[in-house]
């Protein structure tokens, strides 16, 4: 269910994308990118009373829930407020006046959402992932839409911010309706240290990650074109699809799961290692052939016109090969109760690169984008040593797993580059001919899986024989009927 969600939002993101990115101009885009990455990066600081407190604890009671919201309902208001006030700024510095109008929305909209963090978290507590499906895929589905009807009537980038608004009006009520738990809006601040010293490491790591993220954008917007802001981003997007199409599934489990690994007292080293194996096993493939067929995919999901983001995307997909470790550092060492080392990991690795990536924007584009190839392999040492200081596993155990997957990436190349090949070394591919390499890709990956033996692909054989059992047994029901 968990993958379903993440599925569902990341084929919704595609669909919206693909219109955008044909309906709105390269500044248009740009300055939304500004926008969004301010109001991320501002209320991620209510990640430092985070609700997910309410996940970790054994038991808990109905003041421990009033006092999640409490603080983080509050704490949104606070966030508003300042935004608010430092709106008119804001929109001075980039000599963009609608820049204010827009983070006076994204003000609303965090205050609303704010009701949806302490329910969400309850449902991932009890493991509720289908209802938070339906939740995050209904609210992901009317932002889509109400962006891109209102880019169709031509309201610009402020169809971002009314499509956030609305979408968090859905999540609010769909929240409620799943968990009528009306009565978390008495105020109450039991237990509240305890959400300071959960969220304290929590709320760091995740304002550093959202400002690692947003923050190269936002100085390449002070000091460049919009247009370079909007193109590394719709770069950043693609490249990022192997993320959501085979990770962010494995994240958004990975904390309960790990937590009740913990909780019943059973060691996590082989669960570590054997996603790790999983995350290499399909995320390097991707990356690799992404950067083989980057031109087709950024012409179905941007259109021609955003030609100029291939490279960026040739050159972010290879250097996101070394980020396989990192999306399992947070949830387990948080899960182990290490949340200062899991700090410490985030501060060390996400805080010098966020001076080096910093630093390269100022250089432009491809300077920004060639500087991850220094920041991820030195997050990938640090998150794998501080890792190890907790789920004691060797060297040789790792390198292992890595040669396997690293044996099956090679199996998933030859396709893509006999098609290229034929194609005279040109990258620019129809789209008939990128499926045709796709497809191959996909054979020679799993004749890769078979010849190594790889634990994927017991994984693989184990859903397709559900899936296959489930067709059986609705053509059975059919028959009976």
């Amino acid at each position: 269910m968990a993958a379903l969600e993440q599925y569902s939002q990341v084929l919704v993101s595609l669909l919206m994308t693909a219109i955008l990115s044909r309906l709105l101009t390269i500044e248009e885009i740009g300055i939304a990118v500004i926008a969004l990455g301010i109001g991320a990066i501002a209320f991620n600081f209510r990640e430092f009373v985070t609700s997910e407190y309410l996940i970790q604890k054994e038991y808990i009671s109905k003041k421990d829930i009033r006092s999640a919201f409490t603080l983080v309902f509050w704490v949104s208001i606070l966030i508003s407020l300042s935004i608010s006030t430092l709106a008119p700024l804001i929109a001075e510095l980039y000599a963009k006046s609608n820049l204010e109008t827009f983070i006076y929305i994204l003000a609303i909209s965090g205050i609303i959402d704010a009701s949806v963090s302490t329910i969400a978290a309850l449902l991932r507590r009890d493991m509720e992932f289908g209802t938070l499906t339906r939740i995050n895929a209904l609210g992901s589905i009317t932002y889509a839409v109400v962006t891109v009807l209102l880019a169709w009537l031509d309201f610009g980038h402020m169809s971002f911010a009314w499509g956030a608004l609305a979408s968090a009006l859905v999540r609010m009520v769909l929240g409620f309706h799943a968990r009528p738990i009306f009565w978390m809006y008495y105020p109450c601040l039991s237990g509240w240290r305890a959400f300071f010293v959960f969220g304290g490491y929590k709320g760091a790591s995740t304002v550093l990650d959202r400002t690692y993220e947003a923050l190269p954008q936002l100085v390449l917007g002070r000091f460049m074109p919009l247009t370079a802001v909007g193109l590394f981003n719709r770069a950043n997007l693609v490249c990022g699809l192997p993320d959501k199409f085979l990770l962010s599934a494995i994240f958004s489990v990975a904390f309960p799961a790990f937590a009740a690994e913990v909780r019943a007292q059973r060691s996590v080293k082989e669960a570590y290692l054997t996603i790790i194996s999983y995350i290499t096993a399909l995320y390097w493939p991707a990356l690799i052939v992404l950067a083989i067929l980057a031109y087709p995919v950024v012409h179905v999901a941007l259109g021609q016109a955003w030609d100029e983001a291939v490279p960026l995307v040739q050159i972010l997909s290879i250097a996101a090969m070394f980020w396989f470790p990192n999306i399992l550092t947070f949830p387990v060492l948080v899960a182990l109760g290490a949340n200062r080392k899991a700090f410490e990991a985030n501060f060390i690795g996400r805080g010098l690169s966020t001076i080096v990536i910093c630093t390269a924007s100022f250089f432009g584009l491809y300077v920004l984008a060639l500087s991850q190839f220094i920041v991820l392999p030195f997050q990938m040492i640090i998150s794998l040593i501080y890792v190890r200081r907790h789920v004691p596993f060797t060297w040789q155990e790792l390198s292992a797993i890595l040669f396997k997957s690293g044996l099956v990436t090679l199996g998933a190349v030859p396709g893509p580059l006999a098609v290229l090949a034929a194609h005279g070394f040109q990258f620019d591919l129809s789209i008939a001919w990128a499926m045709v390499a796709s497809m191959l890709s996909a054979i020679g990956w799993l004749a890769a899986l078979a010849l190594t033996k790889h634990p994927l692909l017991e994984e693989l054989i184990k859903v397709a024989g559900f899936f296959v059992l489930r067709i059986l047994r609705s053509k059975r029901g059919a028959l009976s009927e």
